[in-house]
């Protein structure tokens, strides 16, 4: 039997513990509640009340949805409805809480249940850790991630993709319709010994202007040598393959200023199509390739259908 020096000792030692949890529960750093079995905030340290724009007062006795996201409301009650039921002893999760101002905090939640000796639950003890700054750090990573991607498959004078976004593009699916126009250049030597490579750069620049206004959005362009280019158009038939490239011929072949002088090119291009999915890709780039030069042969600034 406990004598009354005992149950004051451990009426002492119980009252420490409790002013310990309390103490650190109000000096935590992160954002800490203690929410009762039907998702009321009893209550709430400094943190989490500043977190989001509340004085800790104002946030005891609401609901802990009041405050939440509300596309994250389902998915915190779920998990929330399967503590209560037993099924586990705590959840965590990567949530949207709503600041006064009605901003969006992303934060990750922890919630831990604390049970009667039975196993009812009698309140959820919840830690509340801003995201803030790892997502912007993940954001930005993969923002960098992103444009170094794009540098990788461009070329930076033309500002199209070049040969490996082009080999890339090859590798991908081909669909029931797809057309292949490749382009080169013709007379653009004479730029450079004329001009100066500077001029050949600028006409390079320039011809990377025009091609994509010559296609449709959705169209693949590239820089696939010194001056040439390649185009995949995908449910794209016979003749808008056609005229596209006539198009093409017609606005490669216009004057080009550069920095004072005028430059005169002309451009060839070989065509091929198919509309049965029965030829890769890489078949359609070999007979626009043969198509290409038989467009040269022929006398240059014009388009060739492949055979």
């Amino acid at each position: 039997m406990m004598t009354d020096g005992g149950i004051g000792a451990l009426e002492r030692e119980l009252r420490t513990s409790r002013q310990m949890f309390r103490a650190a529960f109000h000096a935590a750093a992160t954002g800490k509640a203690i929410v009762d079995v039907t998702g009321i905030c009893v209550e709430v340290n400094a943190a989490l009340a500043a977190l989001l724009g509340h004085a800790p007062d104002a946030l005891a006795g609401m609901h802990f949805a009041d405050f939440t996201h509300p596309h994250d409301i389902r998915a915190d009650l779920h998990l929330f409805e399967e503590v209560m039921r037993g099924e586990r002893d705590s959840y965590q999760m990567e949530k949207r809480y709503l600041h006064k101002d009605g901003s969006v905090v992303h934060v990750l939640l922890t919630a831990t249940v604390v049970r009667e000796e039975d196993g009812t639950p009698i309140s959820f003890l919840s830690e509340v850790v801003d995201l803030t700054e790892r997502l912007a750090a993940r954001q930005a990573l993969q923002e960098a991630n992103r444009r170094l991607q794009h540098q990788v498959v461009t070329d930076h004078l033309t500002g199209l993709y070049n040969r490996r976004g082009f080999e890339e593009a090859l590798a991908g699916p081909l669909g029931h319709q797809a057309s292949l126009l490749l382009i080169d250049l013709d007379h653009f030597k004479h730029i450079n010994d004329r001009l100066g490579h500077r001029a050949g750069d600028l006409v390079l620049a320039e011809v990377g202007r025009r091609l994509p206004r010559q296609i449709r959005d959705g169209d693949f362009v590239a820089r696939v040598g010194g001056d040439e280019f390649g185009i995949i158009m995908h449910h794209a038939d016979r003749a808008l393959a056609e005229r596209t490239a006539a198009r093409i011929v017609k606005q490669l072949g216009t004057v080009y200023e550069v920095d004072g002088a005028f430059a005169h090119i002309g451009a060839s291009v070989g065509v091929s199509c198919t509309e049965d999915g029965d030829v890769s890709l890489r078949e359609l780039v070999c007979r626009a390739d043969e198509a290409l030069y038989a467009a040269k042969r022929a006398g240059r600034s014009r388009w060739q259908l492949s055979a």
